[in-house]
């Protein structure tokens, strides 16, 4: 039977090794690359999506406090409650000014006393008080209303107010703004008794026409339903949003709430880039967190602070890195390894290659007479 015939193919191992060396290198250089690029480009996707979310919970922040602003702002032009205040500073016409002083600072040290109760009574009873109860009936976020005149005295409220002179008040001042009248909004604050997060919403009470400042009204605003708002993300157990004030204190977080007081570690991670134009228009940044560790941030200002300089609001969208990249995390990682493994292959032929390959050495004396070598010329004779 003919020999079977057998097809042999030889490669020096030199040639191999070159062979490996303009693929596998290569090739395992742009995986270490594709991964680098992957992962930025990876923060910088999921990163611009948590800063939107910011930006819409930020948004829908503002049109919460500016739609509240609205409400209290009917009560202002409302006939009833102007023409009481009208009517109170007609009763001061005519009166010297230290008379005018000393009747309202007889009538605020009665206040809370029974001597007062007829004119308690009579505020309380009012067209302009029946009025503003109802829309404290109607609207339940509306805690308290409180109208005064011009002197600063109550006019007209919802409940019995702490004083019949508001004028010494920090709000009052404000709403007053020396005579010009403006628009002013408390910090938030927190009542232990009814448990609810409330901001002062003050309006000036402008006389129609003249547009001359008559007297203000002033009311006390549960703010705790925006928050179901600012808590709706629903992206993993370690994401969660945050409003925050400026100084660092959570409004509302998830488990975490105004009363408690507490600081966020997220709002002094983004300080250094709420400092920068850049970092603004990032909108995120990750950073590493104690007892948290690397965490993507998303921010956003909720503009409040622009007009109102109480409510300098911040929204924080956060998850830990290890959760936000966990879909591409087992494709990193094959590409990672399967990059450095062919980097080592490669590493260990060169070295195999450079420990055992054949030297051949050449006498000097013969490279410089260019003769044969008396080893090549006179063979060695073994006995």
């Amino acid at each position: 039977m003919p020999m079977e015939e057998r097809l042999e193919f030889r490669v020096s191992f030199q040639k191999l090794l070159l062979g490996l060396m303009f693929t596998i290198v290569p090739v395992s250089l742009a995986g270490l690359y594709a991964i680098t690029h992957t992962y930025r480009s990876l923060e910088a996707t999921i990163g611009g999506h948590f800063k939107v979310i910011a930006e819409s919970t930020a948004a829908a922040t503002h049109q919460f406090i500016t739609e509240r602003i609205l409400d209290v702002g009917e009560m202002t032009v409302e006939p009833a409650i102007v023409d009481a205040v009208v009517a109170s500073n007609r009763s001061w016409e005519g009166m010297p000014d230290a008379a005018v002083a000393a009747k309202i600072e007889k009538i605020d040290k009665a206040w809370n006393t029974p001597a007062a109760d007829p004119i308690v009574r009579a505020m309380l009873s009012s067209r302009a008080s029946r009025l503003l109860r109802r829309y404290h009936d109607l609207d339940s976020r509306i805690l308290r209303i409180t109208v005064t005149d011009a002197k600063g005295v109550a006019v007209a409220a919802s409940h019995k107010t702490l004083d019949y002179y508001q004028a010494d008040e920090e709000y009052w001042q404000n709403i007053y703004a020396q005579g010009r009248g403006a628009v002013s909004l408390t910090d938030i604050l927190y009542d232990e008794a009814t448990k609810s997060n409330y901001i002062g919403i003050g309006l000036p009470i402008m006389e129609e026409g003249t547009n001359r400042f008559i007297g203000t009204l002033d009311a006390l605003v549960d703010v705790t339903t925006v928050f179901p708002v600012i808590n709706r993300l629903q992206l993993g157990p370690t994401a969660r949003t945050l409003l925050v004030k400026e100084d660092g204190t959570v409004i509302s977080a998830p488990q975490v709430d105004l009363a408690m007081k507490l600081k966020s570690g997220e709002y002094a991670a983004v300080q250094e880039a709420l400092g920068t134009v850049h970092g603004r228009e990032r909108g995120y940044i990750v950073a590493e967190l104690p007892n948290v560790g690397q965490t993507l941030i998303g921010f956003a200002d909720t503009g409040l602070k622009r007009d109102f300089r109480n409510l300098a609001w911040l929204v924080l969208v956060c998850q830990s890195t290890r959760e936000a990249f966990a879909p591409v995390r087992v494709v990193e990682r094959l590409i990672g390894f399967t990059s450095v493994l062919g980097l080592a292959m490669v590493t260990f032929a060169a070295a195999y290659f450079s420990l055992h390959r054949k030297r051949t050495f050449t006498e000097i004396d013969e490279l410089r007479a260019g003769t044969p070598s008396q080893a090549e010329s006179k063979p060695e004779t073994v006995r």
